[in-house]
């Protein structure tokens, strides 16, 4: 399925261009930001080849991944991306993922662009479950998640190698009758 444009009255959920290296390069290469994630931080020449390696995936058919920029509707700036990756056809599963310039934390925007692509993944992709990991030193993410409708799976301990260090992760997941359900393990 290409191209992708989701939208909200705030944002544009659309397709990376290469065009959009410089302004991933705002988040891609601050250190700050890319903490929380295996990615970086990445020079100039790494961000557009980062940026040049999504909008080939885009064209890859079957289509397993969708990184999306998130563009503000006011200003067309690009703030981050949000991402589906289908780990299995067979049974129906992909990973939710994003990442924010510093400057649009704490603003919503996450919580808004992570609702619209799970949205998405449930209505178009025929996605029956959900899941995202976030740092367990990473309160806020693990909120977005929360906002969205994922419950708190669990620890996975030693799950990702980011900036050289074992970190753990903090498991979220929903399936598609989810919506609006209380967790019924709370």
């Amino acid at each position: 399925m290409w191209p992708v444009t989701l939208d909200s009255e705030r944002m544009v959920v659309r397709e990376l261009a290469d065009s959009d290296a410089p302004a991933v390069h705002k988040w891609a290469g601050d250190r700050d930001t890319v903490r929380w994630v295996p990615l970086g931080p990445l020079d100039h020449p790494g961000t557009a080849q980062y940026v040049a390696q999504l909008v080939i995936q885009a064209q890859r058919v079957p289509r397993l991944g969708y990184t999306l920029a998130i563009e503000r509707r006011s200003d067309h700036a690009l703030l981050g991306t949000v991402s589906i990756e289908i780990d299995s056809f067979e049974h129906k599963r992909a990973e939710l993922g994003y990442i924010l310039r510093r400057d649009a934390w704490g603003q919503g925007y996450a919580t808004e662009a992570a609702g619209l692509i799970r949205d998405f993944a449930f209505s178009q992709l025929g996605v029956y479950r959900l899941w995202a990991v976030c740092d367990p030193d990473n309160p806020a993410s693990s909120a977005v998640l929360r906002k969205i409708g994922m419950r708190l799976e669990g620890v996975m301990r030693g799950d990702l190698l980011v900036g050289g260090e074992r970190r753990d992760s903090l498991l979220h997941a929903m399936v598609v009758t989810d919506a609006g359900d209380p967790d019924p393990y709370l």
